[in-house]
């Protein structure tokens, strides 16, 4: 068994949780989050997977999690004068965390 922490953005929670629960993961659990580099909401979804579903749980992150553009607005200073212009980012994906379970019980 192992423990499952994946950082996603909060606008691709809802089609990665369910592409989880789909694959019976039962314990996949959103907990709300903000933070990085845009400051923007985030969610964390902690999950146990069984042996031999790591491979599928990824792919269901993979297909649910994209990496995509966004333009934000930047400062820049010169001769005292304050201007806001975008900036490309590119924002998205999820960052996964993989640990062995050394017991797991549901109570």
């Amino acid at each position: 068994m192992q423990a499952m922490l994946a950082i996603v953005q909060s606008e691709d929670a809802d089609a990665a949780l369910e592409r989880l629960k789909a694959l019976s993961l039962k314990s996949a659990t959103r907990i709300a989050s903000s933070g990085g580099f845009l400051r923007q909401g985030n969610t964390a979804i902690w999950a146990a997977i069984p042996p031999g579903k790591i491979g599928p749980v990824m792919d269901a992150l993979r297909a649910t999690c994209q990496r995509r553009t966004t333009y934000v607005p930047a400062q820049l200073e010169v001769a005292q004068l304050a201007s806001a212009f975008p900036v490309e980012v590119e924002v998205g994906g999820a960052i996964v965390f993989l640990c062995d379970v050394e017991r797991y019980e549901e109570l």
